[in-house]
């Protein structure tokens, strides 16, 4: 069971040796308005990006919705590519990700190297960082990317009517954050959702505190995009004891059906 026109202004005011009744009717007469529309806002900034203003402003749906919700630093590239509108649309926008993401890299390189220089020039019996002191940031950049492309090919495997269960226990330090997660990976398909089961949870009022102690938000369940249940059994029934992915922290399987498979997170950008 589950329980369920930006506008720039300027006032200018001459108050000095006016009457009261003077300066209000100033200041009700003196505002000027501006507008900056929405339409100059798109044009600037999908030229910024190389778009044209229709593909800005789909970027703009996209991130009104749950995409945005959810992954809310979304580029308008990487948004754009992750749900195109047909297969040259993907190329298209990989290209412009990759000119703009090379073009970048050349700048700093070229900046990297005017401050080395700079830096030998100025301290010449100094020595740099060493970088081995850089490597666990190094670690936890190739990481993320790497957790960023496995979310995104994830995407590409949901259909409609999909729904992804986590099994979670009473005190789950990062629940929020991966239910989370999930849901973003099924922000675009349609009668989809998250079903997490809190196995520990004796009744309803378990599942109530467990809900408020994590953050959850009423309005997901409201709108059919989480559900919260006990588990009474159904993890011990759909787990294989000779399997060894259920050693996972947070078990993860999809039902699609009425059939289940079990997902390793670590496919999921998890």
């Amino acid at each position: 069971m589950f329980i369920s026109g930006l506008c720039l202004c300027l006032l200018s005011v001459s108050a000095v040796g006016a009457t009261g009744d003077e300066v209000n009717t100033a200041s009700q007469t003196s505002i000027r308005e501006t507008p900056i529309t929405r339409t100059q806002v798109v044009e600037t900034q999908a030229a910024l990006w190389r778009l044209d203003i229709s593909e800005y402003e789909r970027y703009l749906e996209l991130m009104a919705g749950p995409l945005g919700k959810w992954n809310d630093n979304l580029d308008p590239l990487m948004a754009l590519g992750m749900f195109p509108q047909n297969p040259q649309d993907v190329r298209r926008y990989a290209e412009l990700y990759a000119q703009q993401e090379f073009e970048l890299t050349e700048r700093v390189l070229d900046f990297q190297q005017a401050y080395r220089a700079a830096f030998d020039r100025l301290y010449p019996f100094v020595g740099m960082l060493d970088q081995r002191l850089l490597a666990p940031y190094f670690e936890n950049e190739l990481l993320q990317t790497q957790s960023q492309e496995a979310a995104r090919q994830a995407q590409q495997i949901f259909l409609a009517n999909d729904r992804l269960l986590i099994f979670v226990p009473l005190d789950c330090g990062r629940c929020l954050s991966s239910i989370s997660h999930l849901m973003g990976l099924l922000a675009q398909v349609t009668e989809s959702g998250v079903d997490v089961y809190i196995r520990e949870a004796i009744d309803d009022d378990a599942v109530a505190r467990w809900a408020l102690e994590n953050n959850i938000q009423s309005q997901w369940v409201e709108e059919g995009e989480l559900t919260l249940n006990r588990d009474e059994g159904l993890y011990r029934g759909l787990v294989s004891q000779t399997t060894e992915i259920n050693r996972i922290v947070l078990p993860i399987f999809l039902k699609r059906s009425d059939q289940y498979l079990q997902l390793d997170p670590r496919n999921l950008g998890l």
